[in-house]
Order: C-alpha cells, then structure tokens, then sequence
C-alpha cells in the first residue's frame, strides 16, 4: 500500500508539476519544466525502444510495434516542448 502512494507522489511530482510549470510558467520556471520532462520522455523512449526491440526478437511483432509507435509519439512530443510547433498539425 505504501508502494503505491510513493509511486503516486513520485509521478506527481515527475510529470505533473513540471507539466503545470511548463503550460503555466514563464522563463526559467518553463525552462526548468522543459528539462525534465525531456529527461522523463527521452527515459520513455529508451525504455520502449529496448522493450520494441526484445519484443521483436521474440517474434512478437505487433507489441514491438506498438512500442516503437510510443516512442515516436514521445519523440513528437519534445519536438514540440522545445519548439512550440506541433509537428503532425500543419
């Protein structure tokens, strides 16, 4: 149970802090947001990248696939915390 509540305040204060300080702050506060959600998503698409993989190794294709598609969309996501500019909408 206390598992649970860590891991709760941990993603709290990972994601939705710097989330909030990024849609809402200004200067170093939006700078700092963008730091470490870059840092949260590039961990993301590491591990997904790896987990992609071994699961296309172990001819579980469509997992794999899935995966690698949650690393594109992590990747389109910093694209768009650094520049301001969806890269999909045009």
């Amino acid at each position: 149970m206390r598992a649970t509540y860590l891991l709760g305040i941990v993603v709290f204060l990972v994601v939705v802090l710097p989330l909030i300080g990024f849609l809402l702050g200004s200067g170093l506060v939006k700078l700092a947001a963008q730091v470490i959600l870059t840092i949260v998503l590039v961990a993301v698409i590491g591990a997904t990248g790896i987990f992609g993989y071994i699961c296309i190794k172990a001819q579980a294709r469509k997992w794999g696939l899935g995966l690698f598609l949650i690393a594109i969309i992590c990747l389109l996501i910093v694209f768009w915390l650094w520049t301001g500019k969806p890269l999909l909408l045009i």
